[in-house]
Formats: C-alpha cells, structure tokens, sequence
C-alpha cells in the first residue's frame, strides 16, 4: 500500500473524529451526542494517535504529520478539557448566557406558539361571541369576574404588601403547576399551558366584547394591564422548562433515564430561574401599581390608565430588550468568538447599517430637484 492509499484509506476516520470533536465543544445545552458516538469517539481518538506515531516513525509528508498533531490535540482538548476552571462572573451568566439559553431552546418558542396560539384565538373567539366564553368558563365564572371589578381600586396601602406575597404564591402557583406537570413527560404540561391560554384568552375576549359592563371592563384592562407581559411570559417560561425536562425523560437518548433528566435539569435550570424572577416583578407591579387609583395624578394631563399603559409599554421594552438585545449581543459574542465590546459595537454597527441603507436607498428614489 503507498503513501497515498495509505492516507486515503485513513481520511473518513479523521473527518469523523474533527466532526465529534467539533460536537463536543460546544455547550452542553446545544450538545447532540449519544453515549454511542461518546464511545465512537474515544476509539477514533486512539486510532489517530496509533496513526500519528507511525506517520514519525515512518516520516510521512509534513502536512499529513501537522494535521494529525493538530486533531490530535483538538479532540485530547474536547476529551480532557477543563471544567468549572473559568471564573464566569453573576452578572454575565444573568444578563447575556441566560438569554441566550433561552433563544436557542426549542421548548421556548414551542411553548411561545402554543401559548400566544390559543390565547388570541380564544380571545377572538369570545370578543365576537359572548356565549363562548360562558359556556367555556361557566356563567357563574364570568360574572364572578365581572363582580370583582364594580368597584373602585381601594387606596390602602397597608394591604399591597401581604397581596404582593400573595400574588408571587398565586402566579407562582400557576408556574409550578405548568413545570410540575411538563416533568410528567411532557403532554401534560402542554395540555395545562394550553388551557391556561384559552381560559385567559376567553375571560380577556369576553371584557373586551359588547356584553362586558364598561366600568367593569376598564377596571379589568386597567388592572391587568400592567403587569401582563412579565406574567404571562413567566408562565411560558415554566412551561418551556418543564417540557425540556419532560422530553429528557421520554427522549433519553440511550443515556439512563436518570442522566437524561441531569442532563435536561442543566438545560432548563436557566429558564426556571428567569421565570421565578419575572412572577416577582409582576406580583409587586399586580400589587403596587395595578389596583393603585392615583388619585394624586387629578386635576393633571395624567390619568391611571395612561400610567399603567406606560408601564405596559416598558415592560414590554424591558423583555424585548433582555431576550433580543442582550441575548442578541451574547450570541454574538459566543459564536463570533468576541469580546463583550466587540459583539456590542457589530450589533450596533449592523443596526446603523441597516438604517443607512434605507436612508441610500429613500435617496435614490426620491426624485432630484
């Protein structure tokens, strides 16, 4: 056998193990290897170094001697690589890893479409017919809604403080109960998001139809409009982290079921702790601002409901920004291989980019003078 076959006859087993390497690399989160191919790897790994020695031993090209020292020290890197050794600070891991975690979930975005899915349908549903709603909910549900906002916001402030641990138990609840159920295999935890959504999305379609009293239903929107986008996106997220450790359970992916769920737990655990979070925020906003009648803002421009939509507006700003932009920048950074600084200034560069190739292109078309 030359040289040549020699080389050629070793090629596929060297283009596999720079494919498992290349594999092992990356996060554990985003990781797609089976104990199989864990084991396919370290044989490969044995193979080329017996290769590389003989490739000395018999003076082979240089080039072919270099690329096997170089997989050789790749895929010894990917085997015996460090871990736990990098010192990553809190802040880091809060404001970029985590959105990033989250943007690459798939459960995430399943469990985004299923949510946001069902709520508008119901809503719509019930907007133009108030009989779904009643006969989804039950008559005596609807107008136990209905009687809860006839009257006006109470201004005692003595009693916010024990209602803000109360709404974080009764939100909390709702999240727990999503994530419990997801870690039953999964189905279960859609099956309570999506009755959740639809429940949600009947009560807002029926407040917001013709049948609704109008006092009632302005106090309702002004209510929960507020504190609405962390809310609902915390239950989103508790769902999307029980399914992800759900599908662990089911989707083993030869591991035992045990390390399956270790592995699916890590996966989740960034998701678990952003959405515990968010039901905090928003049971101080339900409890400090959304019953708040803000009788200081009479007599001015100001009123409740204009307040509470601006609230709506930055916390809707604040999530956007936090899973888009941070999360953006932090994707960047990862995949790039770029500093902080770096993957800022090209998220920043891109976007002036963008906006002066629309200001070239509105040139070229306006008509000269």
């Amino acid at each position: 056998m030359t040289i040549a076959e020699l080389i050629a006859s070793r090629e596929p087993d060297w283009r596999e193990l720079e494919e498992l390497a290349r594999e092992l690399h990356k996060p554990l989160f985003r990781r797609r290897t089976s104990p199989e191919q864990i084991a396919r790897f370290a044989s490969l790994y044995r193979s080329v170094c017996s290769d590389l020695a003989l490739a000395e031993s018999y003076q082979l090209p240089p080039a072919t001697s270099a690329r096997l020292n170089e997989l050789v020290a790749v895929a010894h890197n990917a085997l015996y690589r460090q871990r736990g050794g990098r010192n990553i600070r809190f802040s880091d891991i809060v404001f970029y890893e985590t959105p990033r975690w989250i943007l690459t979930d798939a459960t995430f975005w399943i469990a985004f479409v299923l949510f946001w899915g069902c709520f508008l349908t119901s809503l719509f549903l019930a907007k133009a017919d108030a009989g779904f709603a009643k006969d989804l909910l039950g008559p005596g549900a609807i107008d136990s809604v209905v009687r809860m906002y006839e009257d006006e916001f109470d201004e005692d402030l003595m009693e916010r403080v024990p209602m803000a641990a109360f709404y974080i138990s009764h939100n909390g609840g709702i999240g727990l109960k999503c994530f419990a159920f997801g870690i039953l295999g999964a189905l279960p935890g859609v099956f309570i998001l999506l009755s959740n959504a639809v429940q949600l999305g009947a009560v807002y379609g029926y407040m917001a139809g013709p049948d609704a009293p109008l006092d009632a239903a302005r106090r309702f929107f002004e209510f929960t409009l507020a504190h609405g986008p962390f809310e609902l996106t915390a239950i989103v997220l508790s769902a999307a982290a029980g399914m992800r450790m759900g599908l662990g359970l089911v989707m083993t992916r030869g591991y035992t079921r045990l390390e399956s769920l270790r592995r699916a737990t890590i996966k989740a655990s960034p998701t678990i702790f952003v959405a515990f979070v968010f039901f905090c925020i928003a049971a101080s906003i339900e409890a400090f601002v959304s019953p708040n009648p803000m009788t200081w803002v009479d007599g001015s421009f100001l009123t409740p409901l204009l307040i509470k939509k601006a609230v709506f507006g930055l916390s809707t700003a604040a999530l956007l920004f936090y899973f888009f932009g941070l999360g953006g920048i932090a994707i960047l950074r990862r995949y790039n291989g770029l500093t902080f600084r770096e993957a800022f200034r090209s998220f920043w560069n891109s976007a002036l980019d963008m906006r002066t190739d629309r200001i070239s292109i509105d040139a070229r078309k306006s008509p000269s003078p």
